[in-house]
């Protein structure tokens, strides 16, 4: 009995670790793409293109990439609120070469739409830091 107690102590504690780790991987991921939005939401788009993975500047320029988000953000008007709605892990998407990548995506609200969707695609770089590889608003 004492053997059964013992090894049901161990596996609620591995479960324990696994669940913190997870949960810290997940708070990492949603602050890095919650910061680089948050940077979009302030106008501040040319920091933003920096602060994003090699495969996102290799797409656009930065000029493009100010023009494009001024495009796409300046009509929706001031961020309201996010929420996260889903997030999955996958080595290989599609316009991607592979890699470790998280897919989040948002419910936002703006001042002057009342609803969209935010898709933000993180890669794991390097240097183990997570950057945005792609965005989509819809």
């Amino acid at each position: 009995m004492l053997k059964q107690l013992m090894a049901l102590w161990i596996l609620t504690l591995c479960v324990n670790l696994v669940s913190a780790e997870e949960q810290n991987f997940l708070e990492e991921i949603e602050n890095s793409a919650r910061a680089w939005l948050g940077l979009n939401d302030d106008g501040r788009y040319a920091e933003s293109w920096r602060n994003s993975s090699p495969h996102f500047r290799g797409k656009m320029t930065e000029s493009d990439w100010l023009k494009k988000a001024g495009d796409i953000r300046k009509p929706l008007g001031a961020m309201e609120a996010r929420y996260i709605a889903t997030a999955s892990q996958a080595k290989k998407l599609s316009g991607l070469p592979e890699g470790e990548y998280v897919v989040l995506q948002f419910y936002t609200t703006f001042k002057d739409r009342t609803l969209a969707l935010e898709t933000v695609t993180l890669a794991k770089e390097k240097d183990a830091t997570w950057r945005v590889a792609d965005y989509a608003i819809k």
